[in-house]
């Protein structure tokens, strides 16, 4: 079975290796970005089957960058990775075109909570 590709996109170097370390024994990681432009750039570069981002970034936030990347890539999903509750902000980020909506935690939970995602797209 051909297993996705996937992009990550966090403003901690960190947490993308830590993301990547968990991710890969599953998926396919073709790339890694720190910003919402740098996030179109590779999405459209790489091409992914899935986008995992967080929210809060620098010049660009998340939400903004899948509403322009939802033009380029309308089949690529999108699943949100991030500390952020709220019900406004989680509400901005399914109208943006989010097929998951994960908060930061444990890894296990990531990758269970990306399945699901995924199987309801």
């Amino acid at each position: 079975m051909k297993r996705l590709r996937v992009l990550l996109c966090d403003d901690e170097s960190q947490m993308l290796s830590l993301l990547q370390s968990a991710l890969e024994p599953e998926y396919s990681v073709v790339g890694t970005a720190e910003d919402g432009q740098a996030l179109i750039a590779a999405a459209q570069a790489l091409r992914p089957d899935l986008v995992l981002t967080d929210i809060e970034m620098p010049r660009m936030d998340g939400i903004e960058a899948v509403q322009e990347l939802r033009k380029t890539l309308p089949d690529c999903r999108v699943i949100f990775h991030t500390s952020r509750t709220e019900p406004e902000v989680m509400a901005a980020a399914f109208s943006a075109g989010a097929a998951g909506y994960l908060i930061k935690g444990s890894l296990g939970a990531l990758r269970s909570g990306i399945r699901t995602a995924l199987q309801h797209v």
